[in-house]
């Protein structure tokens, strides 16, 4: 029966190949996908190192405009928090986000202490923005 660990590398998984060129230098050496093996050139990998790349740039944008567009969303709730006199930190509403978001990581198997992490820091830096918000109310004659 052949070596399982070397079966079940990925081409970069070895020690010394952290690099995209030292991926696979060898087209004859298998690369796994998933159950199957595979034999790419290394114009194959190369492109779709490439293609996926481009996937994940795509995303990387779009994660910035979310963003963008949840802040926005959240300028206006501020205001209104701070023009009818509510706390800029809703602590249940907070706790309700968290387990709704590990509701979902799970479901999507992503890592939820990540996505808590992530999420937190989001609210922390919107409770920021609505006490901005609320001081240059107060500031006004």
């Amino acid at each position: 029966m052949a070596d399982q660990s070397k079966s079940s590398k990925v081409a970069g998984d070895q020690p010394g190949q952290g690099t995209d060129q030292g991926m696979a230098q060898d087209s004859s050496k298998p690369v796994t996908s998933g159950e199957r093996s595979v034999r790419w050139s290394p114009e194959e990998w190369q492109a779709e190192l490439l293609s996926l790349r481009k996937q994940i740039d795509r995303l990387d944008h779009g994660l910035v405009l979310m963003l963008a567009n949840r802040f926005s969303l959240t300028r206006r709730v501020g205001e209104i928090k701070a023009r009818v006199g509510l706390e800029s930190f809703d602590p249940q509403r907070e706790a309700e986000k968290i387990a709704d978001i590990r509701q979902l990581c799970n479901l999507h198997d992503v890592n939820p202490e990540l996505m808590v992490d992530i999420l937190a820091q989001i609210m922390r830096e919107t409770v920021k923005n609505h006490d901005k918000f609320r001081s240059s109310l107060q500031s006004q004659p």
